[in-house]
């Protein structure tokens, strides 16, 4: 008589039902992700900032500033003006660089203003008198478009160290003839006048000696580009 004896083991593993298979879980869809779109839409709208910035950084315009100073009334030419580039929402106040301005200046400029736009005026009647100046009678710099006191001294009071007296305030210098040399070394200053007063600048001219002094130009600060 036989007996077969099943060990422990064997009787449970028997008793135990296999086990279920784990389930798959189907993999989401990328566009049912909040994460995944945000992302997507920073780096649109970073990208679509970035380039109006850049187009608005291109959209400048070319107008003209002065390198020197320049006073009211006087024509600007291509040694007084360079051409810069301004925002194109501020470049209608200025003239632009595609031409050279033919109107006088309404106002003083300083050295790094820009240049107003032109405003049509009635062209002034003025005249223009050549005062011979002697070698350090004048600033060594002067130039034209800048405006000067004419003084005049008597000759014959030469000696006398009488006072000179004030001729003409603040007169326009038109231009400047420096080739032209006269014997005592003068050279020519073209001042612009009113014509009531050009035969009281002649006569100084004539009876004494002529000193110019340069009268400081007073710009406006908020024209200067930066």
């Amino acid at each position: 008589m036989s007996i077969t004896l099943l060990s422990r083991s064997s009787r449970s593993d028997a008793s135990t039902p296999p086990a279920s298979p784990l389930a798959a879980r189907a993999p989401r869809a990328w566009w049912r992700d909040g994460r995944v779109i945000g992302g997507v839409l920073i780096i649109v709208v970073s990208a679509f900032i970035g380039a109006r910035l850049m187009a608005s950084g291109d959209d400048t315009v070319p107008v003209w500033q002065v390198t020197r100073d320049v006073a009211a009334g006087a024509v600007v030419n291509s040694d007084d003006v360079v051409a810069v580039s301004v925002p194109a929402s501020a470049a209608a106040a200025y003239a632009a660089a595609d031409g050279l301005p033919t109107a006088r200046l309404s106002r003083d400029l300083r050295a790094g203003e820009l240049v107003p736009v032109s405003i049509d005026t009635a062209v002034p009647d003025v005249r223009w008198v050549t005062v011979p100046v002697e070698p350090l009678h004048a600033p060594a710099d002067l130039l034209p478009g800048e405006r000067v006191d004419v003084w005049a001294t008597q000759a014959d009071d030469l000696a006398a160290a009488t006072p000179p007296r004030l001729v003409l305030p603040a007169a326009l210098v038109a231009s400047i003839d420096s080739e032209a040399v006269g014997f005592g070394g003068e050279y020519g200053v073209v001042i612009e006048v009113a014509p009531e007063v050009a035969g009281e600048l002649l006569e100084a001219v004539r009876t004494g000696a002529i000193d110019l002094v340069r009268v400081p130009v007073v710009g406006d600060a908020s024209g200067v580009a930066s």
